[in-house]
Order: structure tokens, then C-alpha cells, then sequence
């Protein structure tokens, strides 16, 4: 959990501060920074969603992000 969350917090810091670069540059800084905050997050959790799967894969689960099969019979 620790290295997702420091992926996700290095992608929001990242686009926070291009955000309010971009909106300085075009005059329109509240626009910008909470654009570089909504894709600072979504970059951040697709990247630490993508490694997480590799690593599962490397892990030989071929599941990893669902939950177990339910096997019994009725």
C-alpha cells in the first residue's frame, strides 16, 4: 500500500505544479491547478493499478484484482 500511495502522491504534486505553471502562462490558475489535480490522480492510480497487475502476474496470480471463485457445488 505504502508505494501505491507514494506513486499517486508524486503523480498529484507533478500535476498540481504543471497545473499552476499552465495557469499562470494562460491567466487562468484556478482552472489549471484543479485540471493538473484530477489528472495528477488518475495518472497516478492507473500506474499504480498497471504495476500492481504486472507484479501479481509476476507473483503467478492470474487473477489479482478479483475476488476468489466461489468452487463449492449445491
Amino acid at each position: 500500500m505504502g508505494n501505491r500511495g507514494r506513486i499517486i502522491g508524486i503523480s498529484l504534486t507533478v500535476g498540481i505544479t504543471l497545473g499552476a505553471v499552465v495557469g499562470s502562462v494562460t491567466g487562468n490558475i484556478s482552472l489549471w491547478i484543479a485540471m493538473g489535480t484530477v489528472l495528477g490522480i488518475v495518472i497516478g492510480v492507473v500506474i499504480a493499478t498497471v504495476l500492481a497487475s504486472q507484479a501479481a502476474k509476476d507473483n503467478g496470480d492470474s487473477r489479482p484484482d478479483s475476488l476468489p471463485s466461489d468452487t463449492s457445488e449445491e
